[in-house]
């Protein structure tokens, strides 16, 4: 029982520990500043009150902090096996390299699908405004991934992989988890996918070590085009930079044809070291 339950409950700690951390980023500085909070909080802006309050730096904070406290609490569940989830001498990293580039083609393919399906991104403003200070930065760029990795493919997916689960339902599952945590319709399905991608490198290498590289790297790019970009990032068009929606329909599909050709090869192939 505690295969699935310890799971669920991983997911739901993930999801109260950051909703904590956004209440008190607001209650304090709503204390800081008492006739803003009343402005805000007498419109009726819930965004408002998180982006006007809340300063990027402490946002960034506040989501590293929730993201190791819920680590704390996995790591005490027992759901990281500690000796592997960084162990770098086991990866093979000839079929290693074949799984980062599968991996940036679906990614790429994904980017595209987003774009064209314009659901409503209620983290633009912010994660701009985070792009722009150092510590959001790092943030959603770097230790952001990392966290994300131990919860979503180590503890979750690692934990169900280790006491028997089906692989596939660990896979699927830990990714609709890492899809579900995001909050935001114009990142949850996207970001479901990536976790089935993540999913089958972890799998495949029994650590965190190149998903992490990849979650870090493709983090990192987002943060550095809207670091550049400012505002005009909210009016980039990766569909009209690629020649428009016929190229990009075209693109998209040679990019999950080859995402899915070289992740069954790298399935096939991978072996780790030993």
């Amino acid at each position: 029982m505690k295969k699935v339950v310890y799971p669920i409950f991983a997911v739901i700690v993930f999801i109260i520990m950051q909703a904590m951390a956004g209440v008190a980023l607001v209650a304090v500085g709503a204390l800081r500043n008492i006739d803003k909070a009343k402005a805000i909080a007498a419109s009726g802006d819930s965004d408002a009150m998180m982006r006007e309050l809340a300063s990027p730096d402490m946002l960034a904070l506040a989501i590293v902090v929730s993201g190791i406290l819920t680590i704390i609490v996995i790591a005490l569940l027992k759901m990281i096996d500690w000796k592997q989830v960084l162990n770098v001498k086991t990866i093979n990293w000839s079929w290693g390299a074949v799984s980062i580039v599968a991996a940036f083609a679906g990614i790429f393919a994904l980017d595209i699908a987003e774009e064209m399906l314009d659901l409503p991104n209620l983290m633009e403003d912010t994660f701009t405004d985070m792009s722009n200070s150092v510590m959001g930065a790092l943030g959603i760029g770097l230790l952001g991934p990392i966290i994300e990795e131990f919860i979503f493919r180590e503890g979750i997916e690692g934990y169900m992989l280790r006491n028997g689960v089906n692989k596939w339902v660990a896979i699927v599952g830990s990714a609709l988890a890492f899809g579900i945590i995001h909050l935001n319709p114009a990142q949850v399905p996207f970001a479901a996918a990536m976790g089935i991608i993540l999913g089958v490198i972890y799998y495949k290498t029994g650590n965190i070590v190149i998903t992490s590289i990849l979650h870090i790297l493709n983090n990192s790019i987002a943060v550095w085009q809207m670091y550049t970009l400012g505002d005009a990032a909210k009016d980039f068009s990766l569909v009209e930079s690629i020649g428009g929606t016929t190229s990009a329909i075209i693109l998209m599909i040679v990019g999950t044809v080859v995402c899915v050709t070289m992740l069954i090869s790298f399935w096939k192939k991978y072996q780790q070291k030993m």
